[in-house]
């Protein structure tokens, strides 16, 4: 797994949530102006964007201030290279889903499981401190244009991995070596 912008894994699995959390049902005319042009109206779009914009938002912004343990390095490189031993590709390494997708298809895999608490981790603890390492670390490596929507990352965080250079490297290595691995 290479590290990635965290907008880039969730724009497919937002967009799936935008169909969920539409209005209510469709009033008459725009259910047959849906039907005469076969997807969805203009209106619907636009609804559609602004609820993928938000659940994008509102996962970013849960990644940005999760706080990775003190012990973070020491825990997960060897929790990744046990994870690669198994031969397991956690659902992390599947784009298009939401963090609570996510953790749920992690809770789902029984092998997973085991190697986690063998490790004293949560399905959600890993996921999330997995995705915010990758999201804090590429916003280091390569500042994004500050934007209304550019999150702000925790401070502690990027303490730990500015004064953890090696480690980080070290695990992002093991990470694409477990995607080169795998596939």
């Amino acid at each position: 797994m290479t590290s990635f912008p965290l907008r880039g894994m969730l724009v497919g699995s937002a967009c799936a949530l935008g169909f969920f959390h539409l209005p209510g049902t469709l009033r008459p005319a725009h259910a047959q102006q849906a039907e005469e042009h076969h997807g969805p109206t203009a209106e619907q779009r636009a609804e559609i964007q602004r609820a993928v914009h938000e659940a994008i938002q509102q996962d970013i912004r849960k990644v940005a201030q999760y706080k990775l343990p003190k012990d973070f390095f020491a825990r997960m490189l060897p929790l990744i290279r046990q994870i690669r031993r198994a031969n397991i590709t956690p659902p992390t390494q599947t784009t298009n889903m939401t963090l609570a997708t996510t953790i749920r298809r992690t809770q789902a895999m029984p092998q997973l499981q085991e190697i986690l608490q063998e490790h004293g981790m949560s399905a959600e603890d890993f996921v999330m401190s997995l995705t915010t390492f990758e999201m804090t670390n590429a916003m280091i490596q390569a500042p994004p244009q500050k934007t209304k929507d550019t999150p702000k990352l925790d401070k502690d965080n990027v303490r730990l991995i500015q004064s953890h250079q090696a480690l980080a490297q070290a695990l992002v290595h093991d990470m694409d070596s477990e995607s080169e691995h795998l596939q």
